[in-house]
């Protein structure tokens, strides 16, 4: 029997220099897919997702949008659509939260 064990890793820490890095990599590049992305610069998809939620939106990519690329004007057309699906992934996000709320209130009252 093998015991299954739960482990959290904590999210990677990125520096200014490694979104810096990304940024200048992509930029007039258009989509590139995380593959392309690690091919070229080593950087795996747990760390490539990191350096994008850090980089102050310079970074586009989300849920609909056929990798990443740099947020500059010619990235409008996506835009809208990746920016729609991040709001609507958090909506449901916050709804699951508010009904695991209410049920935990419901068993933690004495």
């Amino acid at each position: 029997m093998q015991a299954e064990l739960d482990i959290k890793l904590p999210a990677p820490s990125v520096t200014p220099a490694e979104v810096e890095q990304l940024v200048e990599f992509l930029t007039g590049k258009g989509w590139l897919t995380a593959r392309q992305i690690f091919e070229a610069l080593g950087i795996d998809d747990r760390r490539l997702r990191a350096i994008a939620e850090h980089s102050d939106g310079r970074i586009l990519s989300g849920p609909g949008c056929p990798g990443y690329r740099y947020f500059d004007r010619d990235a409008l057309p996506h835009a809208e659509h990746a920016i729609a699906c991040i709001e609507s992934q958090a909506k449901k996000m916050l709804l699951r939260a508010v009904a695991y709320r209410t049920r935990y209130h419901r068993y933690a009252r004495p």
